[in-house]
């Protein structure tokens, strides 16, 4: 009998670039409703910035809205959808291993685009977070005391990352003692995520107009997409490092068989993102 073809990397890369688009480009979208939900207007939504017309004085409102129109309602929403989506993988035990694959995948993103975005504000006072603090200097003590918070809830998040990625490959490794099996699920279900988040988002960096503003640069997209960074350590604490548990969580393999109109769908949306949104579009 001929052997059946395996789709698996296929599969785990379309989820991948699926789970990138609705974690940047959503993360953006989220920005671009903060500016409307307080009154303002958007003149350029693009893949790696949205840019307001300005026409809401944000030194003027109260510590909290001046928080979240100024850049840190997307990171906020990002971490609590990760977090849901979290205890949901872990309640529901029936879920099928392709959706499992894609939730798991984008869970990792929508954390990664929240608290990895905390700890780039806290430590360097880049991203969301570094356009937040130019807005809180005259409330004594605030800007320190949330870059302080921000730095903690940041880095110890991101830890927490690899542990939760880790724990989530068990859902898709039947044997947890063997190592090959380990290894392979891991790289599958987290790194692929890792080099098309850092592929992708290169590439939209550069294309971005902020550059051209100086509000970007190379170095600055760099920095961003190391955010990405927690799926790499998600394999390698699955892979080498971390003692698998005693008995494994699994559900289901990953799924190997063929779907085109999931291939299709996933890399029709990759290109709208780099050759529409990368650009940016210019609203009036």
């Amino acid at each position: 009998m001929e052997n059946k073809r395996n789709y698996t990397w296929f599969n785990c890369i379309a989820t991948a670039l699926l789970a990138y688009f609705f974690t940047v480009p959503f993360h953006e979208f989220l920005h671009f409703l903060t500016y409307y939900a307080y009154g303002d207007k958007v003149a350029i939504y693009s893949a790696g910035a949205v840019q307001g017309m300005g026409l809401v004085d944000i030194a003027t409102l109260p510590v909290f809205h001046r928080i979240m129109l100024a850049g840190g309602s997307a990171s906020i929403i990002n971490a609590l959808i990760g977090i849901v989506l979290f205890i949901v993988l872990i309640k529901a035990k029936s879920l099928k291993p392709l959706p499992r694959l894609f939730l798991t995948q984008l869970m990792g993103g929508q954390l990664v685009q929240g608290i990895g975005y905390f700890m780039i504000g806290g430590l360097f006072g880049a991203g969301d977070w570094g356009g937040v603090y130019a807005y809180l200097n005259d409330v004594p003590g605030v800007r320190t005391g949330l870059q302080i918070a921000l730095s903690v809830i940041g880095c110890g998040g991101v830890v927490a990352i690899f542990f939760m990625l880790n724990h989530l490959s068990y859902y898709f490794i039947e044997d947890s003692s063997d190592k090959k099996q380990r290894r392979t699920v891991g790289f599958q279900l987290h790194m692929t995520v890792f080099i098309v988040g850092f592929i992708v988002g290169l590439i939209c960096s550069a294309l971005s107009p902020m550059n051209a503003t100086g509000e970007l640069n190379f170095g600055l997209g760099l920095l961003y997409n190391c955010m990405w960074i927690p799926f790499f350590w998600g394999f390698m604490f699955t892979g080498f490092m971390v003692k698998p548990p005693k008995q494994s969580r699994f559900t289901g393999k990953l799924d190997a068989d063929r779907h085109i109109g999931l291939w299709v769908v996933s890399i029709a949306l990759i290109l709208v993102d780099i050759c529409i949104f990368g650009p940016g579009i210019a609203i009036h």
